[in-house]
């Protein structure tokens, strides 16, 4: 009778051990932090640091792809509707977003006579007050929120 008792405990001690496992999730490396999701600019704060190597990037893309910017700790999905040369060393970039429904992305990659490159953009949608405009500070890039108002949006 002992015996019964002990592997009783025994097996009831395994099922635990299994289950309490079981709950625990899985340790994965390299893993990307979570980015917010916005929906609309006013969701956003006032400025967010871009990453200058993923967006000079963006000139690889072909029309229809679809596009992933992070925007500080916020993603900006859309898909590539336009792509132009309009210049020797400028590559113009229409982005329309998917995650925030009417936004238009337009980013300018600039290269310049000594090979430095250079970005330029906005983006804009007709139904906020704001924009986000590319803004460059000591070699880094934010875009910062800035009055409608000051912007021809068609």
């Amino acid at each position: 009778m002992k015996n019964l008792n002990a592997v009783g405990l025994l097996v009831v001690c395994s099922f635990a051990f299994q289950s309490i496992t079981a709950q625990q999730q899985p340790v994965t490396l390299n893993q990307k932090p979570a980015l917010s999701k916005a929906t609309t600019l006013s969701q956003l704060p006032p400025k967010l640091e871009c990453n200058f190597s993923a967006m000079k990037g963006l000139s690889a893309y072909r029309i229809s792809d679809k596009i992933n910017m992070t925007l500080g700790d916020f993603e900006f999905s859309g898909e590539l509707i336009e792509k132009v040369q309009s210049a020797a060393g400028v590559v113009n970039m229409n982005i329309k977003s998917i995650s925030m429904p009417g936004a238009l992305c337009t980013v300018s990659v600039i290269t310049q006579n000594d090979n430095t490159q250079k970005l330029v953009g906005r983006i804009v949608n007709p139904k906020s007050d704001e924009v986000l405009v590319l803004t460059e500070e000591n070699n880094r890039y934010f875009w910062i929120k800035k009055p409608k108002q000051y912007f021809m949006v068609e």
